[in-house]
């Protein structure tokens, strides 16, 4: 009997996760020999029957997942999408952040396989979209972003914050279509591509926007379709194209995004990932926008 009833004990512990519900969970995973740790939000009014998009959030060079957790609150609360936010490891000098590129300096593990893994365990333990998974961060976190546009398929759309594409190859080539919104302030070196280090040199905004426009068969000429005190958003991508590549310039601003313009960046990323579900296709067929997000 004993026995028994530890095994009734234990089988919870050794058994699958339970399912996420409303509100947040700290998630662990095991994955390339570390331990690793994110923050996942899901709505209050989750329902379970129905399929929810997903936007993961990822923080700068020594910053906490609880940054980005606190950043996509909103977006939870007005889109009724599923938040999450990773935590970056450290390999070297104690600054946690995300491996953008083979021989990165801060981290050498494999984050995109995490990534992978994360999507793959959310879907066996939430109702998630797959059609509808998008990607944002700063800094280190938008380097990422970018890397994961080169070598995943996965995301129907990238909000890279405070940083470019670094200047390595290869170039974005024959990649499926995503929709990319570059954010940056107009005073961050990085928006020129000076800045970082020797081993890191950055393209410049407006090259980056260009080479994906590149990618994505594009061939118009970017054109500044809004134009404010505060912010400038240049389109690279045809009118009437199923996707978007945008360029939104924060006037004044330098690799610090004060809060009411962090709050109006996250407006307009909500509406521009509502915009665009995975396109599913090679750059040589058309597709179709989707709807709107489920409410």
């Amino acid at each position: 009997m004993g026995g028994i009833a530890l095994a009734l004990i234990l089988f919870p512990l050794t058994g699958p996760a339970a399912p996420l519900g409303p509100g947040t969970h700290t998630v662990k995973l095991k994955h390339d020999g570390h331990d690793r740790e994110m923050l996942v939000r899901l709505p209050e009014t989750y329902d379970a029957s129905r399929k929810y998009p997903v936007v993961f959030g990822f923080h700068g060079a020594g910053g906490p997942m609880k940054g980005y957790h606190r950043l996509l609150e909103a977006l939870v609360k007005a889109k009724g999408v599923i938040s999450v936010s990773p935590q970056g490891i450290s390999n070297a000098r104690g600054i946690t952040g995300w491996n953008g590129f083979s021989g990165h300096r801060i981290s050498n593990t494999d984050d995109v396989g995490l990534v992978k893994k994360i999507v793959d365990h959310l879907d066996e333990q939430a109702s998630i979209d797959r059609d509808r998974l998008y990607a944002t961060g700063g800094s280190s976190g938008a380097i990422f972003c970018f890397r994961l546009a080169m070598e995943t398929d996965l995301f129907a759309a990238i909000a890279p914050m405070r940083g470019a594409m670094i200047k390595r190859p290869p170039l974005p080539m024959n990649r499926p279509r995503l929709s990319i919104l570059l954010v940056c302030g107009n005073e961050d070196p990085l928006f020129n591509g000076t800045g970082g280090t020797p081993r890191e040199v950055f393209y410049p905004a407006v090259e980056t926007m260009g080479l994906w426009a590149a990618n994505h068969g594009a061939t118009v000429k970017p054109e500044v379709v809004e134009d404010s005190d505060t912010r400038s958003v240049t389109r690279f991508s045809p009118p009437d194209a199923a996707y978007e590549l945008n360029l939104y310039a924060v006037k004044g601003e330098g690799h610090r995004l004060g809060r009411d313009r962090m709050r109006a960046v996250l407006a307009y990323m909500g509406a521009f990932f509502e915009r665009h579900p995975k396109l599913n296709a090679k750059p040589d067929r058309p597709s179709k926008p989707g709807k709107p997000f489920p409410r």
